[in-house]
C-alpha cells in the first residue's frame, strides 16, 4: 500500500483494524493532515509519521478510543471535536511530538490526557511546547483544570467551553495553593476565551479566578448565548471583580454567540493558525 503524493486523508464511517490503519499511514510518505470520524476498530490508534502536521479525531460511538502519538516530529496540532455519547470517549497519549502547539478540546481529566506508562520527562517535553489549549468544563472542575495547566508552562491562549453539568464533574482534586503558583498564569497566558457562557454562578466563579490570578493577561473574551447589552456587561464586570484584576492591561469583551463553532471544519486547512478562535 503506497500513496507517495497524498497530503490529506479522511476516514469517515468505516470499520478497519488498527493494523491496517498503521500500514495505510506508513504508505503515505507526504501526508500532512489526517482526519478520522466515526471509525470503528479494536485496540489503540497508533500514529507514527515523519510528515504529519495535523490530526483530527471525532468519535460518536460508545466504544472508547485511545489515540497514541508515538512518533510525530512535525505534528503541530491535535483536534478532538466533541460528538459522542460519553464525554469520556477519547483517551490521548503523546510519546513524541516535539512541535505540538495546539491541543483540544479535552475534558479536565488528568488520567485521560496522560495514561500510565509515560515517563514524566517524556510528558514534560511535549507539554512545554503547547501554546493553545482548549478544555470543556461545567465550571465545577476549577481545581482539576488548574492542576492540568501546571503541565503547560508556556501556554499563551486558553479556551474554556462551558458544558452541561455532569455528576462526574464533582471530583476531589487538590485545592489550588497560592504558595505554588502556576507558571503559565504568572508569565505566559495572554488570552482566555470562555465559550457558551451563560452567567451561572459556577461559570462566573470559574472565570473570576483567571481575572484575579493571571498576571499577564491582555484579553478576556466571553461568548454569550443570547444578547449582550450595556447593563448585563456592567453586571458581569462587577461579579468578575474586574477592578481587582491581576493584569491591569487586561481588556474584556462580551459578544453574542448563537451557534456552536465547528472545530473540524479546519482539520485540513493548515493556514488556520488557531482553529479554536474561528467563528
Amino acid at each position: 500500500m503506497n500513496f507517495p503524493l497524498l497530503k490529506q486523508l479522511s476516514l469517515v464511517d468505516v470499520t478497519i483494524s488498527w493494523e491496517f490503519f498503521h500500514r495505510l499511514l506508513s504508505g503515505c510518505h507526504a501526508l500532512e493532515s489526517f482526519y478520522m470520524s466515526e471509525v470503528r476498530g479494536k485496540g489503540c490508534l497508533r500514529v507514527s509519521s515523519r510528515t504529519l502536521r495535523s490530526i483530527g479525531v471525532r468519535n460518536a460511538f460508545k466504544e472508547k478510543l485511545e489515540l497514541v502519538i508515538e512518533d510525530a516530529p512535525c505534528l503541530v496540532r491535535v483536534l478532538l471535536p466533541f460528538s459522542c455519547y460519553d464525554d469520556d470517549c477519547v483517551t490521548l497519549r503523546v510519546i513524541w511530538a516535539p512541535k505540538l502547539e495546539i491541543l483540544g478540546p479535552l475534558l479536565p481529566v488528568a488520567s485521560k490526557l496522560i495514561a500510565q506508562g509515560i515517563s514524566p520527562v517524556m510528558s514534560a517535553n511535549w507539554m512545554r511546547t503547547v501554546k493553545v489549549f482548549c478544555l470543556r468544563s461545567s465550571g465545577l472542575e476549577l481545581n482539576a483544570v488548574l492542576n492540568i495547566l501546571r503541565w503547560f508552562p508556556h501556554l499563551e491562549k486558553l479556551y474554556i467551553i462551558f458544558k452541561k453539568h455532569n455528576e462526574k464533574d464533582k471530583k476531589n482534586d487538590p485545592q489550588y495553593d497560592p504558595l505554588h503558583p502556576i507558571e503559565c498564569l504568572q508569565t505566559h497566558l495572554k488570552k482566555v476565551v470562555f465559550k457558551s457562557f451563560v452567567g451561572y454562578e459556577k461559570q462566573v466563579n470559574f472565570a473570576r479566578f483567571f481575572v484575579l490570578h493571571a498576571k499577564v493577561l491582555k484579553k478576556v473574551e466571553f461568548e454569550v448565548y443570547g444578547e449582550c447589552n450595556t447593563i448585563s456587561v456592567a453586571y458581569h464586570h462587577t461579579l468578575l471583580k474586574v477592578e481587582n484584576r491581576a493584569s491591569r492591561d487586561a481588556q474584556f469583551e462580551f459578544r453574542s454567540k448563537h451557534r456552536r463553532t465547528v472545530y473540524d471544519a479546519h482539520i485540513h486547512d493548515l493556514s488556520v493558525a488557531d482553529p479554536f478562535g474561528q467563528p
